[in-house]
C-alpha cells in the first residue's frame, strides 16, 4: 500500500483533492490506520483516479461522475451520455457568445455616444405567479390609461372582499406582435401573495380572472420612466438589443408598474419581453433534437375537465388550475392508469366558432366509471403517432408549435390523421423550469 502522499506524486493529483474526493464519495482510501489515522491506498485505486479524472476532463459533474462509477457502463450508454455533454457544452458556448454579442453592444453604443438617458437591458427570469387580471380589447389605445384605472379599481375592490392579498405593482400585458392604435388587446393585473384557488371571484360582470401566469426563462427587460410619456422610444430601444444580441421574442410585450415612494415622484415602469437565443433555437432543430419519434400508441379513455374556446384569456392554464384542485379533493380518479397528465385538444369538424377548440385536461383510466361531477369522458382510437419534446419554458411553446405545423409537417410526408393532437406530462415535466421537458403527439398517417 501507499501512503497518500505517494499516492499523490503517482497520480500527479494534489493530496487536498484526494480527500475531497474522499469526503464525496467517489475514492476512498483503501485502508486507514485507526491509531495514526494515515491513509493508504492500492496501485489499483489508479485505474478508479483515472476514470474519475476522464470524466471530469469530458465536463460530468462529480455528483454525475459518482452515480457513473457505480455501474459498468456500455459503449452504448457511454455514447449517448457523451452526446448529451457535447449538446450542453454546445450550448454553453452559445450562451457565452451571446454574452459577449451583449458587450459589444454596449461598448458600440458608448462609443457612439455617451448618454446618462441611455437605457441598459438586463435579461432576467420570471418565476411562476399567480395572478388577478381583467383582459379586454379596447377600440383604441387612448382608452388604456382610463380602463387601467378602473380595472386596477375593480380588481384591488374584489380581492379586498375576498381577503386576499396582492402586490402593489401591477402589470400590464400587450397580447400582440406589434404595436397597434386600435383594437388593442390588453391584460392589467396584480400578483396575489399568497396561491389560492378562488373560482367564486371568475366568471363575473367585471371579467376578472385568476390564474397561474407561467414561469419565463428569459425576459428582456428595461426600465422606462415618467409614466407612459415616450415609452415608445424604450421599445424601440429594447427591440434593437434583442435583435442585435440575437434574441427572437417569443411572447407578449410585459409592462410592470411600480407605485412611486412619494407623491411627486416618477413613477418606474420596467418595460419586458420574453426572448429566446434565436442560434440556441436553430442550432437544436438542427441538431435533431426537434425531429420526432414515430410510434403507434394503443386506444386510451381520458376523464378529465374540459373547456371549448380560442384560450384568449389563458383558459386553459386556469382549466390546470382547476384539475390539480379537484384531484386534491377527490383523492384521484377512478381506475385511474397513473401513467401521466394529459391535454387532449379537439378541433370539430365543423367549426361554430372560427379558431376555436376543445380542450380536456385529464388522465388516463382503465375504464370510465364513477365519473366526477363535471368531467367528461373521451376516447382516442389507435393511431400512429409524431411524438416532439418540448423543453423549457411556456412562453417557447409557441415556436415548438410553429416548427411542427409549419416546418416538419409539410415536409415530412406525413399528413394529420385526425383533427387532434395531444400533450403529455410524465416525470420528465418539471413546471416550465429550464429542463423540463413534455411531449406533443401527432396523430399522423402517410401523404
Amino acid at each position: 500500500m501507499l501512503i497518500i502522499g505517494d499516492f499523490s506524486r503517482i497520480a500527479q493529483v494534489s493530496i487536498k483533492t484526494l480527500r475531497y474526493y474522499n469526503t464525496l464519495g467517489l475514492l476512498s482510501p483503501a485502508h486507514i490506520d485507526r491509531f495514526s489515522g494515515y491513509r493508504y491506498y492500492e496501485l489499483s485505486q489508479l485505474v478508479t483516479l483515472n476514470r474519475i479524472l476522464a470524466l471530469k476532463d469530458l465536463d460530468f459533474s462529480l455528483d454525475q461522475i459518482k452515480e457513473l462509477l457505480k455501474v459498468d457502463l456500455s459503449g452504448e450508454v457511454m455514447q449517448k451520455l457523451l452526446k448529451d455533454n457535447a449538446v450542453e457544452l454546445q450550448y454553453r458556448i452559445l450562451d457565452e457568445h451571446a454574452r459577449l454579442k451583449r458587450v459589444e453592444g454596449y461598448l458600440a453604443q458608448l462609443r457612439e455616444t455617451f448618454d446618462n438617458r441611455l437605457k441598459p437591458v438586463v435579461l432576467k427570469s420570471s418565476p411562476t405567479q399567480y395572478l388577478a387580471s381583467i383582459r379586454q380589447t379596447l377600440p383604441s389605445v387612448k382608452d388604456l390609461a382610463e380602463w387601467q384605472q378602473d380595472c386596477l379599481e375593480a380588481i384591488d375592490r374584489r380581492l379586498k372582499e375576498a381577503s386576499l392579498r396582492s402586490n402593489e405593482t401591477s402589470i400590464l400585458i400587450y397580447h400582440q406582435d406589434e404595436y397597434r392604435d386600435e383594437k388593442v388587446d390588453v391584460e392589467i393585473g396584480r400578483f396575489l401573495q399568497v396561491k389560492k384557488q378562488h373560482t367564486e371571484l371568475k366568471n363575473t360582470s367585471d371579467r376578472l380572472q385568476i390564474y397561474t401566469l407561467p414561469a419565463v426563462n428569459h425576459l428582456a427587460t428595461t426600465i422606462h420612466t415618467g409614466g407612459a410619456e415616450n415609452i415608445g422610444e424604450t421599445y424601440a430601444s429594447l427591440t434593437g438589443w434583442t435583435q442585435a444580441n440575437g434574441f427572437i421574442p417569443i411572447g407578449p410585450g410585459r409592462e410592470l408598474r411600480y407605485k412611486p415612494g412619494d407623491p411627486g415622484e416618477k413613477q418606474i415602469i420596467e418595460v419586458q419581453r420574453p426572448v429566446m437565443n434565436a442560434i440556441k433555437f436553430y442550432t437544436q432543430l438542427e441538431a435533431n433534437e426537434m425531429e420526432p419519434k414515430i410510434i403507434t400508441k394503443d386506444s386510451f379513455t381520458l376523464v378529465g375537465l374540459r373547456y371549448f374556446g380560442k384560450n384568449e384569456h389563458m383558459e386553459i392554464s386556469q382549466l390546470w388550475d382547476t384539475f390539480k384542485q379537484r384531484m386534491g379533493q377527490i383523492g384521484g380518479l377512478t381506475n385511474e392508469t397513473g401513467e401521466a397528465a394529459i391535454g387532449l385538444c379537439t378541433t370539430p369538424e365543423v367549426e361554430p366558432i372560427d379558431g376555436a377548440f376543445e380542450y380536456v385536461a385529464g388522465f388516463p383510466v382503465t375504464i370510465a366509471e364513477d365519473v366526477p361531477e363535471d368531467f367528461v369522458v373521451r376516447h382516442v382510437p389507435e393511431y400512429t403517432y409524431a411524438v416532439f419534446a418540448h423543453k423549457g419554458d411556456m412562453p417557447s411553446l409557441g415556436k415548438t408549435y410553429e416548427y411542427i405545423y409549419q416546418t416538419w409537417l409539410p415536409q415530412s410526408g406525413y399528413k394529420l390523421a385526425a383533427k387532434i393532437d395531444f400533450e403529455y406530462y410524465d416525470a420528465d415535466f418539471k413546471d416550465f423550469t429550464p429542463d423540463s421537458v413534455f411531449y406533443i403527439y401527432l396523430p399522423i398517417e402517410k401523404v
